[in-house]
């Protein structure tokens, strides 16, 4: 055998030999066992509650806070008829179709008014999240902002013309809606920041001190509204003065068996007497017959409601029933056009 060929055929025998050496090498040990440890099972992370839609509005700058809950109100078949004229299903589905929330499936509303004429909106409702957060944006016309603040967290905002309109996603069942006021630190802002358990040290709707003692004197209803005092001007001078001493004022309406409802007025305030303890109440009973005869008593059947007052500790007290029918229809036709313009 020539040197030449065994110099081409050593390349090829180390390269056999390396073969074989790896093959007998396998052969002869087994193959290495990967462990992999089993990955943490991935858990679901829970949905955002809330509690109470208050607990997401802020007490500073408030002036009233109103609070329904519709189901409670709209299952009363006798109420059917009388409420159609002011929630009749057309302008529900135009709203339905404009915002993506269908009032008649709503759970509970709370509406505040917030100085500089500022507004807020919150709604628990079953409908989609993400449509309702879209439509809204389609809404606007300019400056349009989006951000998430955590999860199942969302606040978007941006004008609709030159009004500033803002909004916050708030788990799968609860919006709120601003209206006004500023946009990075307004109403919808706060509640992202109380839904994340921040701004401790400001008080929420009801843990301001005036409206919870208000709200204290009031027995849960389908519809309760406070107005934060101290008040002024005009307003000082409602019910023959005794609102110009009152912190806060609550109003509550709850439908009866018989077909009507009860109305439960209630002024905080040191109405204290020495010379007659009964002094206010009874002049709380004549702002009620001087109610009672104005055209708006008269536009929403209160001629006829018998009304009984009282005081107790620092506030005073009022009751009556109202006949529902005679109630709402007035309603609807003190509002029939202003409702048509919201509904737009």
């Amino acid at each position: 055998m020539n040197a030449s060929l065994r110099l081409a055929r050593g390349p090829r025998l180390l390269l056999c030999l390396l073969a074989l050496t790896l093959a007998s090498a396998c052969a002869s040990q087994p193959p290495p066992v990967v462990v992999r440890k089993p990955s943490a099972p991935r858990l679901a992370t829970a949905d955002r509650q809330t509690k109470k839609l208050t607990d997401l509005m802020t007490s500073v700058g408030l002036n009233w806070l109103l609070l329904i809950k519709p189901q409670e109100v709209l299952q009363l078949p006798w109420l059917a008829e009388p409420l159609g004229r002011i929630l009749r299903d057309d302008r529900l589905t135009l709203l339905a179709r404009a915002t993506g929330i269908d009032l008649r499936t709503a759970t509970t509303l709370a509406l505040a008014r917030y100085e500089g004429e500022v507004t807020a909106f919150a709604i628990r409702h079953p409908q989609d999240q993400l449509s309702i957060e879209r439509k809204f944006r389609e809404r606007l016309t300019r400056s349009p902002t989006r951000r998430v603040e955590g999860h199942q967290l969302v606040h978007a905002s941006g004008l609709l013309g030159r009004r500033k309109l803002a909004f916050a996603a708030i788990g799968r069942d609860v919006a709120l809606f601003q209206y006004g006021g500023d946009l990075a630190r307004g109403p919808a802002r706060l509640a992202t920041l109380y839904a994340r358990g921040k701004l401790v040290s400001i008080p929420r709707a009801l843990q301001d001190r005036s409206v919870k003692l208000a709200a204290a004197q009031l027995s849960p209803a389908p519809l309760t509204l406070i107005l934060r005092g101290p008040f002024e001007d005009k307003m000082a001078r409602g019910a023959r003065g005794l609102l110009g001493a009152a912190l806060a004022v609550g109003l509550t309406l709850r439908p009866t068996k018989d077909e009507g409802f009860i109305l439960d007025l209630v002024l905080l305030g040191d109405y204290s007497s020495e010379d007659n303890p009964n002094a206010a109440a009874d002049l709380l009973l004549h702002a009620w017959q001087d109610l009672q005869k104005s055209a708006l008593g008269s536009l929403l059947g209160l001629r006829t409601a018998r009304a009984v007052t009282h005081r107790q500790d620092q506030a005073l007290h009022l009751r009556a029933r109202l006949d529902a029918v005679s109630l709402i229809d007035g309603l609807a036709a003190a509002t029939v056009d202003d409702v048509d313009q919201i509904m737009k």
